[in-house]
């Protein structure tokens, strides 16, 4: 598509989802409100918790010299209910007469294998901080309210982002908020959505911003600004309706999150920074809401993962690595009393679960890589008795594509304006089928070169 085409069809797509908003001014900001089309109330926010339900707290800094960043994170409930008489299997609720959602690992954090019975799967991958884009992308999922009410509206559906939420973009830290706020209504609808770690995830927590965007250094500036300011230092309720409020902020000439250049204005790049270092360290807020989620995780006979899983990575074992991953990004002991240390098999090296591109590449230098690297897949599904793999990490130019006859997906299409700003594509499993949902033009079109593909485990010819 050459580039005429592409803004062409942007705009149409564009048409599709309008934006209507009015100002009205509240307590210190103006607060500006998504109305739906047909002139509908705005509702409050769905997921905007009391703002004395929590203990976590954070701190102001005067000028650049910041104070400690306090923190007393309250044990998160899981919003998820005990079933029987224990055996480490936790549900959701039942809904509609469908069964409940199993968590195998019981109510320990983070989950690694789910058993979801009936239920539609959808997968969307990397964000990197493009918020407008987010939007389309659950919109098109099924799972978004197109009002401007951020409801949930996918039923019993259970919705796997694959990483990348972080860096390129400016709306970090309000994606975030907005899949905490869907997984608490999905939660009451007996569907679920769940999260997985990309490689700029783990950077942010081990330090590393070099693709952190002066609009992100800013919303880290102004979420801590709002914590503190209209939440009396309450993290979680501040990060429970960020989602919103980063937005109404943003209408407020005071915080425009793009409009300064760091190299200008070295202060307020080193507030920024020292904002985002203070709640994305290891053992930080936002570092600890991230360390809910793995990096590897396995629904009915689906795994899930951001760059690739290995047989290697199947034999150490999946939930042991989720649990150092997210031991380390709460700055954990381990068992001998020392810090955790960075789980190099997790998320260092070129053939880490976050880093690796095997599986990824559109095209290989020679037939022989592509054997091989299919033939390790097979071995990786087998381990880990799985159907297929859904990776995101390489923005793919031709759009969400499967290889090794299908038991690989690759669904990063780099949605992002900090990427390639394509139109947003979601991987929807039901059942045995698989399906690419496709934003085009005024319509919302199902893939049908989805070629069929052999399992692996039971050689049936499955659609």
């Amino acid at each position: 598509m050459d580039m005429a085409a592409a803004t062409a069809a942007t705009a149409a797509t564009a048409a599709v989802h309008p934006r209507a908003s009015s100002l009205t001014r509240s307590s210190s900001c103006f607060r500006i409100t998504t109305l739906p089309a047909l002139g509908s109330r705005p509702a409050a926010s769905p997921c905007s918790p009391s703002s004395s339900s929590s203990s976590s707290s954070c701190s102001r800094w005067d000028g650049v010299q910041q104070q400690q960043l306090r923190v007393q994170m309250v044990g998160k409930k899981s919003g998820r209910e005990q079933v029987g008489g224990g055996g480490g299997i936790v549900s959701t609720f039942a809904f509609d007469g469908e069964k409940p959602i199993l968590y195998e690992n019981g109510e320990e954090e983070p989950p690694t294998v789910v058993s979801a019975p009936n239920r539609r799967i959808v997968a969307i991958g990397d964000l990197h901080g493009d918020l407008e884009r987010t939007l389309w992308a659950l919109q098109l999922a099924g799972v978004l309210s197109n009002d401007g009410l951020h409801r949930w509206t996918g039923g019993t559906t259970v919705l796997v982002q694959v990483g990348d939420v972080l860096d390129r973009g400016d709306d970090e830290i309000a994606i975030l908020s907005l899949l905490a706020c869907l997984s608490k209504q999905a939660h009451s609808k007996g569907g679920a959505v769940f999260q997985i770690h990309g490689n700029h995830e783990t950077m942010n927590v081990a330090g590393d911003f070099r693709h952190v965007t002066p609009g992100g250094f800013k919303e880290a500036e102004a979420f801590v600004d709002c914590c503190e300011e209209d939440h009396g230092g309450n993290w979680e309720a501040a990060f429970g309706e960020w989602y919103t409020t980063s937005q109404e902020r943003k209408a407020d000439q005071r915080f425009s999150f793009g409009g300064w250049l760091p190299i200008f204005n070295p202060l307020r790049m080193q507030k920024g920074a020292a904002a985002r270092s203070l709640l994305f360290e290891s053992g930080g807020p936002l570092a600890k809401e991230l360390a809910r989620h793995g990096v590897a995780l396995k629904v009915n006979d689906w795994l899930f993962a951001h760059g690739g899983i290995m047989p290697h990575h199947v034999e150490y074992g999946l939930e042991r690595i989720n649990h150092e991953v997210s031991n380390w990004m709460k700055h954990a002991n381990n068992r001998w009393g020392q810090p955790t240390k960075i789980p190099f098999i997790a998320i260092r090296g070129f053939d880490s679960i976050v880093w690796s591109r095997l599986y990824s590449h559109e095209t290989f230098e020679n037939p022989e890589d592509k054997i091989q690297a299919c033939a390790l897949l097979a071995a990786a599904l087998v381990a880990a008795n799985v159907r297929g793999l859904v990776v995101g990490h390489t923005p793919q130019t031709v759009g969400a594509n499967c290889m090794c006859d299908g038991r690989v997906w690759r669904i990063d299409v780099g949605m992002s304006s900090g990427v390639l700003h394509a139109l947003p594509e979601v991987l929807e499993i039901t059942g045995t089928k698989v399906r690419v949902l496709r934003m085009a033009g005024e319509f919302l079109q199902e893939d049908d070169t989805v070629k069929g593909w052999y399992s692996s485990l039971d050689q049936q010819r499955v659609i």
